[in-house]
């Protein structure tokens, strides 16, 4: 059982990843897309931009890994960055054309760096969703952070390339109601996913279809301790999927847990970690 769900995650999220594992529009007023490709040109204070306006002006965007770069940053502990040349093994193609591997350029004047193979600081980027501008002699990544690499990203980018919001909506009343009554047990839990059970591959964070859940807090049914689970379906919308993080410290969230098969599945379909326990409904 575990496979055959497992297999299914896979598929979706590479059928995401190619119309391209924790709400509408987002709050805060949207940072103007700088006119010039070079992420040197953008100066505000807080200039992360919404990665709609990446996506719609990007000319091409990739998945990939970087192989090599010139120069290697020798001094890690500074402001800003020099330009850099990287070489990247391009994995999928999510917007425009490129061959299976290019030259990029990273502009001077970042915050970040470009390195040759992984490392814990965010400040270095070696994969992740490359946003590049086509500058008719090669590639220069665009935008205020250029390499996506968090873990959200594989998803927004699935959506906003499919047409979709920035952000998914949160559960509505009725879903939480109708998971409400089909679940046998509803925990606020601290989630640990399965490292043999990997479903989707992140720079920072890996997700498995499988996990443990640590009970904080029990609001329907009896969970006395850990509890083996497994991820029930998925939202069949690109990028609306969800699974259980790889990482020691878990992640917490509303669980909604079906125990009536052979494993226990977890049924909602919204994120366990974007729902309110306080919304939840309980009833008499």
């Amino acid at each position: 059982m575990i496979a055959s769900r497992a297999a299914g995650i896979i598929v979706a999220a590479s059928v995401a990843l190619t119309l391209t594992a924790c709400s509408a529009g987002t709050e805060e007023d949207p940072m103007p897309t700088p006119d010039s490709s070079s992420t040197a040109a953008v100066q505000d204070p807080n200039p992360a931009e919404p990665i709609a306006q990446i996506v719609s002006g990007a000319d091409v965007i990739v998945r990939g890994v970087i192989e090599s770069v010139e120069p290697a940053v020798e001094d890690a502990d500074k402001d800003v960055f020099a330009a850099q040349t990287a070489t990247v093994r391009v994995e999928a193609v999510l917007k425009g054309d490129a061959p299976a591997e290019i030259s990029v350029v990273k502009p001077a004047g970042t915050y970040y760096y470009l390195v040759d193979q992984a490392q814990e600081s965010h400040d270095a980027k070696h994969e992740g969703l490359f946003a590049l501008k086509n500058t008719g002699a090669g590639y220069e990544l665009f935008g205020f952070v250029g390499v996506f690499d968090d873990s959200a990203a594989p998803r927004t980018f699935a959506r906003l390339l499919a047409g979709g919001p920035e952000r998914l909506p949160e559960a509505t009343p009725a879903q939480l109601e109708e998971w409400a009554k089909r679940a046998d047990i509803i925990v606020f839990a601290a989630a640990r996913g399965d490292s043999d059970d990997m479903v989707l591959h992140t720079p920072r964070i890996d997700f498995s279809a499988s996990a443990t859940l640590e009970p904080i807090e029990v609001l329907k049914g009896e969970m006395p301790g850990p509890l083996s689970v497994v991820q029930g379906p998925q939202p069949e919308v690109p990028g609306g999927t969800w699974a259980f993080p790889i990482k020691d410290s878990g992640q917490t969230g509303v669980y909604f847990i079906d125990t009536s098969g052979e494993v226990p599945v977890v049924i909602n379909t919204t994120e366990p970690s974007r729902i309110n326990q306080r919304r939840v409904p309980l009833g008499d």
